[in-house]
């Protein structure tokens, strides 16, 4: 892995078309030609980038081609990619590895830069009253839930799953109890810390936020339905903004 790093999460880009949705790709696609002239770095996903992302049979869901063509050209100039599973893509079993070359990881991401210890989490679940959601999580990402899921045909499995893509306002509750979640991951990252990690950085939850402790740093990655959140990581320290102001950056 090289540096600069470049992190984005819970992008939600959705199965079906539409002209908000073209717009949202689009700033993405602006991103990634910024980050190509820089000439080297590392992509980081901390998950969510698909609202659903299911392979069977070595089927995918329809409507990512562009995506997919991005990540891939991306990765072609010279840009190493690492994938976080998230809560709505978990379920890849060799695609995006096979045909993007994108290192897929199903759980936490951890790394050294400049002498600091990273770990990147998707997050869900960290939050202290989650009990009912950690157990579901543990049932969904089941082999049996799996096995019993590729049988359904995916021609509606998939059309199913597209139904339940939820719009960019049915995401926003997480706004309203920030306060519950600032603390919940803070005690999360001081737990971290104190396994001597140096920056913990969490998606999930669409806040965006860095909060540092001394010498130590919790950032929340924000997301790409109204933020459109970009955080970047290298010798200097940890920068986050928005696309537009991430493009005036470099």
């Amino acid at each position: 892995m090289k540096a600069p790093y470049y992190i984005v999460s819970d992008n939600h880009f959705m199965m079906q078309n539409s002209t908000s949705e073209s717009d949202r790709r689009d700033k993405l696609f602006q991103v990634f030609n910024t980050i190509k002239k820089g000439g080297e770095g590392t992509l980081i996903i901390g998950g969510d980038f698909f609202d659903f992302w299911f392979e069977t049979n070595h089927v995918i869901p329809k409507g990512y081609e562009n995506l997919l063509q991005a990540l891939e050209e991306l990765n072609n100039s010279g840009i190493e990619i690492h994938f976080i599973a998230g809560n709505h893509d978990y379920w890849d079993f060799g695609y995006l590895n096979k045909v993007v070359n994108i290192n897929f990881h199903k759980g936490d991401f951890l790394f050294d830069n400049n002498n600091q210890k990273i770990l990147i989490t998707h997050g869900d679940g960290l939050l202290k009253n989650d009990y009912g959601y950690r157990f579901m999580k543990k049932i969904i990402r089941s082999s049996i839930f799996i096995n019993l899921f590729k049988l359904i045909p995916h021609e509606i499995s998939f059309k199913y799953a597209n139904k339940l893509s939820k719009s960019s306002s049915a995401y926003n509750h997480n706004d309203d109890y920030v306060d519950r979640i600032i603390n919940d991951i803070s005690e999360f990252a001081k737990k971290q810390w104190n396994n001597n990690i140096d920056i913990v950085m969490v998606g999930h939850y669409h806040q965006e936020k860095i909060i540092s402790e001394k010498n130590k740093k919790l950032v929340f990655l924000g997301d790409w339905l109204g933020k459109f959140t970009v955080t970047l990581l290298n010798d200097n320290g940890v920068w986050q903004g928005n696309w537009k102001q991430f493009i005036e950056l470099s």
